[in-house]
């Protein structure tokens, strides 16, 4: 990274590389003298050394000037994509001038040069670096307004038509005069990105809970960002426009903690209802003479000797008798002898049957 400040050393823009202040995904940050003044030189890595590479949402809706580069950066060309990489680069100088000018709490820039971002330093009372809203200390009573006024540079912001699109406690500085906002480079026209919306209600989603989770009478604001937004797209919205109040839903009451068995008060014991309080009175027993009835014996009913506890005798089935087919392959069943009628034979039969025997064997 040493050598991406090699050239504005070698044209005298900076006359010191004093050390390096801190790294990001995106670039590292570096303290460098110009003149008698500290800036901070911020060096971005080349699109293979980033983590953040998928940003094909935040290119959405940005045109340069020159119809030419503009058609080859469509093209995906290699021209195109170098030329990409320095309007990727040159946004975040651009969003923050036209921020600084607008009055939102952002670093100065200084100046551009050699894809190198010149800025102001952001320092505490002590003048040290400033440290991340995430690594500072933040008390109950100071939430509430840190997350007003960083919400009012929010709607300053979209005044200018621009959205931030990676908004959260890293990258918000606390400084001596107040928070400032940093990290620009994939900053979104509201106007001009169909995804400007949801990047715009995540940014301040993630300033709110970070702040909810210190004051967590914040849960009020939870439609702040629905109330800016409609303003916004109703051309209503203004730099000092304020979300209205919301009131908090009602907390369900919370149970006492219940105590031990030991510890518990005695209560006195209430005594029973009207219909309790009869004693039970015993039912009739039936006399042994008593007609027996199919199934158990009931209590206090005495079961006569010999009589039968299953239910009804069977009946005998009525209805005309059916031969049975025997089933294939079992014995055939005799069939039973037809009877002899009653009448004598005829004369002459066995006469004849006779004569028939002897023709044959003959």
């Amino acid at each position: 990274m040493v050598n991406a400040l090699e050239p504005l050393l070698a044209d005298g823009v900076i006359d010191e590389v004093i050390t390096r202040l801190k790294g990001g995904k995106e670039a590292d940050l570096w303290l460098v003298r110009h003149g008698e003044e500290v800036l901070a030189a911020k060096v971005y890595k080349a699109r293979e050394g980033r983590s953040f590479k998928h940003n094909s949402a935040y290119l959405e809706g940005r045109r340069v000037r020159n119809t030419r580069t503009q058609r080859a950066m469509d093209r995906g060309s290699r021209f195109g994509q170098a030329a990409a990489e320095e309007a990727w680069k040159s946004k975040e100088a651009d969003a923050l001038h036209a921020l600084h000018a607008a009055g939102v709490w952002v670093p100065r820039p200084v100046l551009f040069y050699e894809g190198v971002l010149l800025m102001e330093v952001v320092v505490d009372a002590a003048g040290h670096p400033a440290p991340r809203l995430i690594d500072a200390e933040v008390a109950v009573e100071q939430a509430a307004g840190l997350y007003a006024g960083l919400r009012s540079q929010v709607v300053k912001m979209l005044c200018c038509d621009l959205v931030h699109g990676d908004l959260s406690p890293y990258n918000v500085l606390l400084g001596r005069n107040g928070p400032v906002i940093i990290d620009f480079p994939q900053v979104v026209g509201a106007a001009h990105n169909s995804q400007a919306e949801g990047f715009f209600f995540r940014d301040l989603a993630n300033l709110r809970h970070f702040f909810e989770a210190i004051d967590p009478a914040l849960r009020s604001a939870a439609g702040d960002g629905r109330e800016i937004w409609r303003a916004y797209a109703r051309r209503e919205l203004t730099p000092d426009f304020v979300p209205p109040l919301q009131s908090l839903p009602p907390q369900r009451p919370q149970r006492p903690p219940q105590q031990p068995a030991q510890n518990r008060p005695a209560q006195p014991q209430r005594p029973p209802p009207q219909h309790q309080q009869r004693p039970p009175q015993p039912r009739p027993q039936q006399p042994e003479t008593a007609t027996p009835r199919s199934g158990p014996a009931r209590p206090g009913q005495v079961r006569p000797a010999g009589a039968q506890r299953s239910g009804p005798a069977r009946r005998t089935p009525q209805g005309p008798i059916v031969q049975r087919v025997p089933v294939l392959g079992a014995p055939p069943v005799p069939r039973p002898a037809a009877p002899q009628s009653a009448s004598p034979a005829s004369p002459g039969q066995g006469h004849k049957r006779r004569r028939r025997r002897g023709r044959r064997g003959g």
